[in-house]
């Protein structure tokens, strides 16, 4: 019997054992009654994928890592780039909208083709995918240093970073899940704090090269880093789909008609509206106190520390008491800063603070989020699901900088600055963040009553659990309590 069983997967029946979960009840006979009440459902085979947790994976947390400095952290330069733009006025013709715009566009647009990209992937694979991506963003940033139009911009620092963006940073986030299962946030926190360590190095040596050249010399340098590192990342690039044998569809319509699914959809779009307003508007909040481009550089740059600084603790938390749980208190804080200290922030030194403390907790969503969507759909649909949500993220990441652009007010009449154009945006920020965390607060409540009907059932987390219904009542209950199963 034992040769007809796939080496890969273990198979188990023990009712005691709080680490398994059903499979689909598809494995159930057709001729056999099913008790439609989910707390009463009889054990279910158990599949448990096997995780190497560790090994070879440390190199894939180096190969994203790369992917990171090459996306998310060269991305978040655009902010020393929008300062300049805004100040220089340098195309004719241009608003700050159209700046707005652009950074919006290079943030979210090629992530509408995530589930398509997810296609892409299972027909090529993922180094495939991140070649592709990396020819995108080079040719883009390279592009927009010859730009002198503003529909030029649109389309290189706009369009085609945009699109580079997505064919890397999706192969590479669907990387880390299928090698970690006990340290899996850490090591998507590591991985994570790439955009951190990149961020100052963007940040900082592209303000100097403008000061000192050109934005064109800065494009030009930023496109070349760009592309060596993606290149470093895509050699060390494995995965385990043999093992894992993940699915690769547009979508999955199990998945998004699950309650689930949308509670971390809101969770997502509620995030988002908050964080690139951040990321993209403290160097311009800086020079609205009065201080050079140079400072607001400075203070853009302290994102990146609290990124680099605050991602890995972020995971060891994550791991230690439960992904939700800690995200949940992390976006909580960020509310409470940005109401308590980004509004009555008037000094450089505070801003180094505020951006060193939010920049930390800010992007908490980024550690946990492959953690958190394989706990709610398991590993094999965890590529089909991220597919749908980087739709959501990049809907919300396109006109997050649009909002925090028309929230900004103008210094009044004879004035160059004024310390208040950034208080309705600070604001803004806060309530999404507050939003964020309630959100994760229910989803928190919707794992635990979940995990006790799975524990019923002899399940494991691998398999999604997608059957299992979860009565409201049940969900606003387990709000309050303290999880005995698993780790949320």
């Amino acid at each position: 019997m034992s040769s007809a069983i796939d080496p890969e997967i273990k198979t188990s029946f023990d009712n005691n054992d709080h680490e398994l979960d059903s499979s689909n009840m598809s494995n159930n006979s057709p001729s056999q009654p099913q008790d439609p009440d989910p707390e009463k459902q009889s054990p279910v085979q158990t599949n448990i994928i096997e995780v190497p947790d560790g090994g070879y994976g440390w190199f894939i947390v180096i190969a994203v890592f790369c992917f990171n400095v090459a996306t998310w952290a060269s991305n978040s330069a655009f902010a020393i780039y929008l300062a300049h733009y805004l100040k220089e006025n340098k195309f004719e013709g241009a608003t700050k909208i159209d700046y707005a715009a652009i950074g919006g566009i290079a943030f979210g647009v090629g992530l509408f083709c995530a589930p398509a990209i997810i296609y892409f992937i299972g027909i090529t694979g993922p180094r495939t995918c991140i070649i592709v991506g990396g020819c995108f963003q080079f040719s883009g940033i390279m592009l927009a240093a010859f730009s002198t139009k503003l529909w030029q911009l649109y389309l290189t620092q706009g369009l085609l970073i945009s699109y580079g963006l997505a064919f890397v940073c999706i192969p590479a986030n669907i990387l880390l899940p299928q090698w970690f299962r006990k340290k899996r946030s850490l090591a998507q926190a590591l991985s994570a704090s790439g955009s951190g360590a990149g961020g100052v190095m963007f940040n900082l040596a592209m303000q100097h090269i403008i000061e000192i050249k050109s934005v064109k010399w800065a494009l030009i340098t930023q496109a070349i880093i760009c592309a060596v590192v993606t290149g470093i990342g895509c050699a060390l690039t494995r995965t385990r789909n043999e093992h894992v044998k993940p699915t690769f569809q547009f979508y999955d319509i199990e998945v998004i008609t699950k309650f689930g699914f949308w509670i971390m959809s809101f969770w997502i779009a509620t995030t988002l509206l908050g964080y690139v307003v951040i990321l993209y508007n403290l160097a311009d909040f800086t020079r609205s106190l009065g201080y050079s481009g140079s400072q607001g550089s400075i203070v853009s740059c302290m994102i990146s520390v609290g990124v680099f600084f605050g991602r890995p603790t972020i995971g060891q938390l994550s791991d230690k008491f439960g992904a939700v749980s800690v995200a949940m208190w992390a976006h909580l804080l960020v509310a409470i800063f940005c109401f308590g200290m980004w509004i009555p922030l008037r000094n450089y030194a505070s801003a180094i603070a505020f951006a060193i403390i939010v920049g930390s907790l800010m992007g908490t969503i980024w550690a946990v989020l492959g953690t958190i969507v394989s706990r709610i759909v398991g590993l094999r649909k965890l590529a089909t699901t991220l597919g749908s949500l980087w739709v959501i993220i990049g809907i919300f990441g396109t006109v997050s900088p649009l909002i925090g652009i028309q929230l900004r007010s103008s210094p009044g009449a004879g004035q160059e600055y004024s310390p208040i154009q950034y208080q309705h945006p600070a604001i803004w920020c806060g309530v999404c963040y507050f939003a964020a965390a309630m959100s994760l607060w229910i989803m928190r409540g919707y794992l635990i009553a979940r995990d006790e009907i799975a524990e019923e059932q002899n399940s494991h987390m691998d398999n999604g659990e997608l059957h299992i219904k979860v009565p409201f009542k049940k969900i606003f209950g387990k709000m309050f309590v303290l999880s005995k199963l698993r780790k949320v």
